[in-house]
């Protein structure tokens, strides 16, 4: 049974979907949610299984069908209990193959397309914002520090705080036991924050959420560094009998929220730059030819965006974002041209550029401007 993926490999995969090479044989891309169990789930798949089969030629019936019992086979026996979400790419042709499957904790909507190229666009939407941050736990008797790996948690540290024995009555005044406690609790948690410092930037980390008891947790942002006090997202209570899965996922909300603030300040960047003719471009077009240039910071994409029609002529490789294809190629004269979802070109573009793409709701300027943009690099 396969781990959980996480975000380096998450990236690793993204940039060998994207650099797949194009052929005849049909491209299953399928996400599925898996949350609300197999007889939701399977369902889903088979009858939109049976649907795209329906629209393929004869030839590629077979081809189809292989791809789609490696899936089914999957599902049945490779899937692990934790895992909320599945992507699977599957394509079968005479003397090749290709399968590629990820299961993550986060969840993942259910969509499925054949298509003559992987669709990454809710692997880009997941990576956008499901990626990693560090919770920092802390209660009277121990600092855990979590890393938060799209939805899923390695234990980066756990320690405990030494016990004190009580001297009380004996050879300490009570008073004397209370400053030493906090004495040693202070210097206990100034530990955890020098190692939290480290681990934060080695890791590359830059979102941070405290949680536990909301006298140490006011202590500990109260005594974070600069460098480190400038990544808080929030701060949550929680109880040391708390389940670890249950403060994960508050945390996890609070993560969601603040990605979706930074989500409306990068649209907020992008109007601002189509407003002054700055380092920002709108529609599938001018993106297509920034992206080509290289000259792509990010590629922005409303979450309710519709389909960008386009084609390709599978000869020469030329794409165009028009609506009507040509009956030949306008560069090379060849009867190949094929139809193409233009935001798909785009996305798996970026995918080979390892360009970052913003998953923006609710930003009206950006629909009304047919909900693709771009900031510029220069």
């Amino acid at each position: 049974m396969e781990r959980l993926t996480t975000l380096d490999e998450l990236r690793k995969n993204i940039a060998i979907l994207a650099c797949i090479e194009e052929t005849k044989a049909p491209f299953v891309s399928c996400y599925l949610n898996l949350e609300k169990g197999d007889l939701s789930y399977r369902k889903i798949f088979e009858d939109r299984a049976l649907a795209m089969r329906n629209t393929l030629e004869v030839e590629a019936c077979s081809d189809f069908d292989t791809a789609i019992d490696q899936i089914k086979h999957y599902l049945a026996e490779q899937l692990r209990p934790g895992a909320k979400g599945v992507a699977l790419f599957s394509r079968h042709f005479r003397g090749g193959a290709f399968f590629l499957p990820m299961q993550f904790a986060a969840p993942l909507p259910d969509w499925i397309a054949v298509y003559p190229s992987p669709n990454l666009f809710h692997l880009m939407a997941l990576k956008d914002t499901y990626h990693r941050y560090v919770v920092l736990l802390a209660n009277k008797a121990w600092v855990r520090i979590l890393e938060v790996n799209l939805g899923a948690v390695t234990i980066k540290a756990w320690t405990e705080q030494p016990e004190l024995r009580e001297r009380v009555g004996r050879e300490w005044t009570k008073a004397h036991y209370e400053s030493h406690r906090r004495e040693r609790t202070s210097r206990f948690l100034k530990e955890q924050i020098r190692l939290l410092e480290r681990l934060m930037a080695a890791g590359g980390h830059t979102h941070l959420i405290l949680a536990g008891d909301p006298r140490l947790t006011g202590e500990i942002r109260r005594a974070l560094p600069k460098s480190v006090a400038g990544n808080l997202v929030d701060t949550i209570p929680a109880a040391s009998w708390d389940k670890q899965d249950d403060v994960v996922a508050a945390t996890l909300s609070a993560f969601i929220e603040c990605e979706e603030q930074e989500s409306q300040a990068v649209a907020a960047r992008f109007v601002q730059g189509i407003r002054t003719q700055g380092r920002a471009v709108a529609g599938a077009t001018a993106c297509l030819d920034a992206l080509r240039q290289q000259r792509a910071d990010m590629l922005l994409l409303a979450r309710d965006h519709l389909p960008e029609p386009g084609w390709r002529c599978a000869a020469c490789g030329v794409l165009r974002i028009e609506p009507h294809a040509p009956a030949a190629c306008p560069e090379c004269g060849k009867q190949s041209v094929q139809p193409v979802d233009a935001t798909v070109e785009l996305v798996r573009l970026a995918g080979q550029q390892d360009c970052p793409i913003e998953v923006v709701d609710h930003c009206d300027p950006l629909m009304a401007l047919g909900g693709i943009g771009c900031l510029l690099r220069y």
